[in-house]
């Protein structure tokens, strides 16, 4: 029987374990899947507003991960927090994918970050009135899976509908940067392998974004996957497997 590896592996927002079951299919090597989801997700406990929706998120991956390092993907918001929890603690990762990351943080000040938070104008507006239904439509139409927000089950949509004041609070991390990841060496010190991924038809911030960290990250790569939008994982899972490549499960080497 083959050995199993383990691989830990964060969900985006608004979404739940279970989104990364297309991609696990698709993988040729078993694994024993790690499924970490956000808090007020999927079967992870409520978020507690009293507290940093990152901080409690960490907690949440911490007590799913292993002491030993493991390959860990993030995608959007997870990519973020998988991010900030490989900065941290490089200890507990032995490989870093991050697809489609949502940390604005990392363009504050320029063309990528305007362009976005003019995008998501609309979005704030609606959740500052406490429009849900409409402020959930509209994020879905940037940041979705291609499909029209009326295609969607009417059990999709109340998920996302009950969860999208959850969006908010994860700006401490993407877009405040609260953590301090972006501090003078910090990215320059990851030693593990760094893979980004990103949809070629997803938000024009995203290869903005990739292309900031990467130029910090040593043992960096990036690959697009062509007529792809932001939920790329889920809609082209053999071809996030295909760019991923031997990377995800190589060992950290030690950086001159």
């Amino acid at each position: 029987m083959a050995v199993k590896s383990p691989l830990a592996l964060i969900h985006c927002a608004l979404g739940r374990a279970s989104n990364w079951r297309p991609f696990l299919n698709a993988l040729e090597r078993p694994v024993s899947p790690l499924l970490i989801e956000l808090p007020g997700h999927g079967l992870a406990e409520d978020y507690d507003p009293s507290r940093d929706f990152a901080d409690q998120a960490i907690e949440i991956a911490i007590d799913e991960m292993p002491s030993d390092p493991v390959p860990l993907i993030g995608h959007s918001y997870g990519a973020a927090l998988a991010l900030r929890l490989a900065v941290e603690r490089p200890y507990r990762v032995s490989s870093l994918v991050l697809i489609e990351p949502v940390f604005f943080a990392a363009v504050k000040g320029r063309w990528a970050f305007e362009k976005i938070e003019r995008d998501l104008a609309s979005f704030a507006k609606r959740m500052s009135s406490a429009e849900h239904a409409t402020a959930a439509k509209e994020f879905h139409a940037i940041w979705g899976d291609g499909r029209s927000w009326g295609d969607l089950t009417p059990d999709q949509r109340a998920y996302i509908v009950d969860r999208i004041p959850l969006i908010p609070p994860g700006d401490t991390l993407i877009v405040q940067d609260r953590s301090n990841i972006l501090s003078p060496g910090r990215l320059e010190d990851l030693e593990m392998p760094v893979t980004f991924v990103d949809g070629g038809d997803s938000h024009p911030s995203i290869p903005e974004i990739i292309s900031t960290l990467g130029d910090r990250i040593p043992n960096a790569e990036w690959v697009t996957v062509p007529d792809a939008g932001h939920m790329v994982p889920i809609t082209h899972p053999e071809r996030v497997v295909e760019a991923i490549g031997q990377r995800l499960f190589a060992e950290p080497a030690k950086l001159d």
